[in-house]
Parts: C-alpha cells; structure tokens; sequence
C-alpha cells in the first residue's frame, strides 16, 4: 500500500482502491501529477530549479473534492432520521437527550467540514484558472 492509503483516505477516496487496498494505477499517476516537480537537471527544467503546475490535475483534484462535499452533505446525514426517532422515543431519557446533543454536535462538524471542502474545491478550480490565465498571457507576451 502506499503512504497515502490511511483509512480517512480510503473511505473518502474508494474508487482510488482496488479489492486489495492498493492505489489505483490511475491513481497513483494522478498522485504523481498533483506532486510533480521540476529538478534542475530535468528535462524541461529550465536549469533553475523550475516549476510546473498541472492544470488538469488541479481541474480534477477539485471535481474530485466537489464529490466528496456532494457525498458528505448525503452520507454524512445518513443517521440523522433515525437518530430523531430515538431522541423524541426517549425525550425523558437521559439517552434520548445525549442522542439528540449527539445529532446536534454531528451535524455541526458535518456543516464545518463541508464548509472546508467547499472553499478547498472553489480553490483548487481557481487555482488551475489561474495558472491557464498565467500560462496563456506568458505565451503571448513571448509571442508563441
């Protein structure tokens, strides 16, 4: 397995697995475009140490991150029914009263985490844009 397979990851990420647990062999090249950089001596380096940003990774890095805030507003709500059941069945229970601050603590931290996807898949769009805005006003100005 690789350093990334956590369980975190592979319950946010399953279609990145296989059966066995492994990344993907798409997915391992995903990775690897998210996390390429340029060496000095590397072909297209530019002899300085340069940088290269892939825009089609950042593109599907946030469509990925927008179905994972898509899942989490679905499935992260999953227990919300059935756990109202129980709170109103034992309102003068003390179970029926910790379940209910449960769901309420539960759907605070689902809201808050939605919240950081959100603004992470808005990022990560905005970020391929602009390096594709950069990229295209570079080329330009070079006159390519």
């Amino acid at each position: 397995m690789s350093d990334r397979a956590t369980a975190f990851d592979r319950m946010m990420n399953p279609w990145a697995y296989d059966a066995d647990g492994n990344l993907t062999d798409s997915a391992r090249a995903r990775e690897a475009a998210r996390t390429q950089l340029n060496s000095a001596s590397a072909s297209g380096g530019g002899g300085g140490g340069g940088f290269s940003a892939d825009t089609n990774a950042l593109t599907t890095a946030g469509n990925n991150s927008d179905q994972i805030h898509a899942r989490l507003n679905t499935e992260g709500r999953g227990a919300d029914e059935a756990t109202a059941k129980v709170s109103t069945s034992l309102a003068n229970w003390s179970t029926g009263k910790a379940a209910a601050g449960a769901a309420g603590t539960w759907d605070q931290c689902v809201a808050a985490l939605g919240g950081t996807i959100g603004q992470t898949t808005q990022a990560l769009r905005a970020t391929a844009a602009n390096y594709r805005q950069n990229e295209s006003a570079v080329q330009h100005d070079l006159g390519n």
